[in-house]
C-alpha cells in the first residue's frame, strides 16, 4: 500500500440508480485534496492483503485521487497478518488497536505512525487461540471488548497497559459468531451482533460491567424486515442520540435503530435503512463519529462516507474511496476531534479543552492504570500521576512519578 494512491469518487446513489455521478482529479492532491504535510492522521483503515494500515489527515475527502498519507507497512517489524479484523482508536493516547488474527496489536504515536514498524504492545490470549474479528475500546473504564470469532466476547481490564499473553477478566459465550461489539458507558450496556446457532441474526444487549460466561442477555433485537430476520453485521453506537448503526453484512445497507436501549427487544425493524452502492461488495462493519455527525460505511472495495447521518434517508449522497488494487478493506477507525494536536506534540499548542494560550498543554493522566481526568498545565511543570477528579485546570501535583512535560505515555 505504500506509494499507492486512493480514488475518492462522490456519488448519488439510491437501491435502484447505483452510482449516478463521480468526480475526478489527478496525481497528489487531486480534486479537493490539498496535500496534508505533516498533518496528524485522523482516519484509518485496514487493507488485509496488503498486511497495511493506511491513514489519512483528512477524515473527509473531496472527490481526486492521492495518495495515503501515511502506511502502516512492511514485512519485518510490523507484525501485520493478512487478517486484520478490526480497529479501536484512543485519540487522546495516540493508541491505535489492530484486531489482528489471534493477537492485538498496538501502535503507539499512531496519527505520525508510518512504515514497518514495530507495535508498542502486542497482547495475545492466555490460554491462546481464537480469532479477533471486532474491538471496541472504552476509554472511561479503560476496558478493550474483543468480539472473537471464535470464542465469544472477551473483556480485558487495563487496555493502556496490557501486553503479552494476558488472561480477560471476563469471557461471555453462547453467542455463536460474533460480528460486532460497542458499548455504551452512560447506561452501562455492550450490545453484541451475532448470529446464534439457531440460527438468528441478533444484537443482544448485556450489563457492561458484570456480564460474563453464558450471561442471559437484557434483551435481544431481532432485525426484522417484512417478517424476514435479516442479517447484521459489525455496530457503531452513537451514544448521544442512542442510535445504533448495523452493517447489513449479506446486503450493501446499513439499518439504523433509534432509542435503542429503550428497546422492548423481539422482531424489531430498523428506524430506517441507508442504501449503498453494491457494486463493491457488501457493507460489513460501520463506525459513526458522532461528533462531526458522520457514517463510515466499509465493504471490501471501497470505503463510504456519508456526512450528515443522523437526518440522511435514501436515496443518499457518499464520498466513497475506492481500495488499491489487489486490496480488501476490513476496517475503519477514526478521530474526531477538530484541530487535533497529538498528546507528545502538544508544547505550545493550544488543544481542545485548554486556555488558548502558548503557555498550555493538554495531558491525559493514568495513575495506577486509573484514567485521571483531562487538564491543562503549564508548560514544562512537574504535573505528575493523579487520582480522577482531584486536579483543578491549571494545576500541577506531586505523587510517585512525575511525567514533567512528556505528553505520550
Amino acid at each position: 500500500m505504500s506509494n499507492l494512491r486512493l480514488l475518492v469518487l462522490s456519488a448519488m446513489l439510491s437501491s435502484l440508480l447505483g452510482l449516478a455521478a463521480c468526480g475526478g482529479g489527478g496525481g497528489y492532491g487531486g480534486g479537493n485534496n490539498a496535500p496534508s504535510g505533516a498533518a496528524p492522521s485522523k482516519l484509518f483503515a485496514a487493507d488485509s492483503p496488503h498486511k497495511a494500515i493506511g491513514s489519512l489527515a483528512n477524515p473527509n475527502p473531496g472527490a481526486g485521487t492521492f495518495p495515503v498519507d501515511r502506511t502502516i507497512m512492511g514485512p519485518i517489524y510490523t507484525e501485520l497478518s493478512n487478517n486484520i479484523g478490526g480497529l479501536a482508536l484512543d485519540p487522546a493516547l495516540d493508541y491505535l488497536y489492530v484486531g489482528n488474527g489471534t493477537s492485538i496489536l498496538v501502535f503507539y504515536m499512531a496519527s505520525m505512525a508510518n512504515g514497518d514498524i514495530p507495535p508498542s504492545r502486542v497482547i495475545t490470549n492466555n490460554p491462546a487461540g481464537g480469532n479477533t474479528g471486532s474491538l471496541f475500546l472504552d476509554t472511561v473504564n479503560n476496558l478493550l471488548y474483543v468480539g472473537d470469532d471464535a470464542v465469544g466476547v472477551r473483556v480485558f481490564n487495563n487496555a493502556s497497559g496490557i501486553s503479552g499473553a494476558t488472561t480477560s477478566a471476563r469471557l461471555i459465550t453462547g453467542l455463536g459468531t460474533i460480528h460486532g461489539v460497542a458499548v455504551d458507558t452512560g447506561y452501562n450496556i455492550l450490545y453484541v451482533s451475532n448470529t446464534s446457532s439457531t440460527p438468528s441474526n441478533e444484537i443482544n444487549l448485556f450489563t457492561a460491567s458484570t456480564a460474563n460466561g453464558a450471561a442471559t442477555p437484557l434483551k435481544t433485537i431481532t432485525p426484522t424486515v417484512a417478517a424476514v430476520n435479516v442479517s447484521v453485521g459489525g455496530i457503531s453506537l452513537d451514544m448521544a442520540n442512542d442510535r445504533l448503526y448495523v452493517a447489513g453484512f449479506t446486503d450493501s445497507t446499513v439499518r439504523v435503530f433509534d432509542s435503542v436501549h429503550n428497546t422492548t427487544g423481539g422482531a424489531i425493524p430498523p428506524t430506517k435503512t441507508l442504501t449503498f452502492p453494491g457494486t463493491t461488495g457488501t457493507i460489513s462493519s460501520v463506525t459513526i463519529d458522532s461528533t462531526n455527525n458522520r457514517l463510515y460505511a466499509v465493504s471490501l472495495g471501497a470505503i463510504y462516507i456519508l456526512n450528515s447521518a443522523s437526518t440522511a434517508n435514501d436515496p443518499i449522497t457518499v464520498t466513497a474511496i475506492l481500495v488499491p488494487t489487489n486490496g480488501s478493506f476490513t476496517a475503519v477507525a477514526v478521530n474526531p476531534m477538530t484541530g487535533y494536536v497529538p498528546p507528545y506534540a502538544q508544547f505550545g499548542g493550544s488543544p481542545m479543552g485548554c486556555a488558548s494560550s502558548a503557555n498550555f498543554a493538554i495531558e491525559r493522566i493514568i495513575g495506577s492504570e486509573n484514567l485521571g481526568p483531562t487538564i491543562c498545565s503549564p508548560t514544562g511543570s512537574l504535573a505528575a500521576v493523579s487520582p480522577a477528579g482531584t486536579l483543578a485546570a491549571g494545576s500541577a501535583a506531586s505523587d510517585t512519578r512525575n511525567v514533567g512535560p512528556i505528553q505520550s505515555m
